[in-house]
C-alpha cells in the first residue's frame, strides 16, 4: 500500500514540474504589451471612422461603430489615434420557421459578417485585418410595432457579439507587438 502512495506522489511530483515548466508561455491578455503600454492605452488610439452604410445596413452599421469605440475606449477621454479601424458590414435575414395557418414567419435568424482592418495613421501598413460571424434570432409577432422592437433588438445583441470578437482579435494582435 505505501508503494502505491509513493507511485502516486511521484507522478503527482512529474506532473507538477511539468506543469511549471509551461508558466512563462503564458501571457495575460490585457497585461502590459511588448512596448510596456497598457492594453486599454493602445485600443483608446484606434481610431473608427465614419462609415457611410447603405439604408439596409444604416441602423445596425450606427450600433457597430458605437460599440466599437465605447469597447475600445470606453473611458470617453481623448487620446492621440496612432490606428485606423476600417470595417464593413454584411448582414442577411431568414426565416427558417413559417406557420402553416397564417404563411407568416415565426420566427427570424440575423446573421451578420464584420470585415476589419486596422492600419497605421497614414494607412500604409495593414496590422491585421479578419472578419468576424455571427447571427442571433428573434420571434415574429403578428403586432407589427413589436416584431420591429424585437429584429433591432437582435441587430443590437447581435452588433454588441460582433464587436467583442474583433475587439479580442485586436488585443491579442496590439499585446504581441504594439
Amino acid at each position: 500500500m505505501s508503494s502505491f502512495n509513493l507511485k502516486r506522489l511521484a507522478h503527482i511530483a512529474i506532473v507538477a514540474s511539468l506543469s511549471l515548466g509551461l508558466t512563462a508561455c503564458f501571457k495575460p491578455l490585457y497585461g502590459p504589451t511588448a512596448s510596456g503600454e497598457s492594453l486599454q492605452t493602445v485600443l483608446a488610439a484606434i481610431d473608427v471612422p465614419e462609415v457611410p452604410w447603405p439604408d439596409s445596413q444604416a441602423v445596425m452599421g450606427h450600433y457597430v461603430r458605437s460599440e466599437l469605440i465605447f469597447a475600445l475606449n470606453g473611458s470617453g477621454s481623448d487620446t492621440p489615434k496612432r490606428y485606423v479601424l476600417k470595417i464593413a458590414l454584411t448582414k442577411s435575414l431568414s426565416t427558417p420557421i413559417v406557420d402553416t395557418e397564417t404563411g407568416r414567419a415565426s420566427s427570424a435568424i440575423v446573421t451578420g459578417t464584420l470585415a476589419y482592418t486596422l492600419t497605421d495613421l497614414k494607412g500604409t501598413t495593414i496590422i491585421t485585418q479578419g472578419s468576424a460571424t455571427s447571427s442571433t434570432s428573434y420571434d415574429r409577432y403578428q403586432q407589427r410595432f413589436a416584431t420591429v422592437r424585437a429584429q433591432r433588438d437582435a441587430e443590437i445583441r447581435l452588433a454588441k457579439v460582433l464587436v467583442d470578437q474583433v475587439k479580442t482579435r485586436l488585443a491579442a494582435t496590439l499585446s504581441a507587438g504594439s
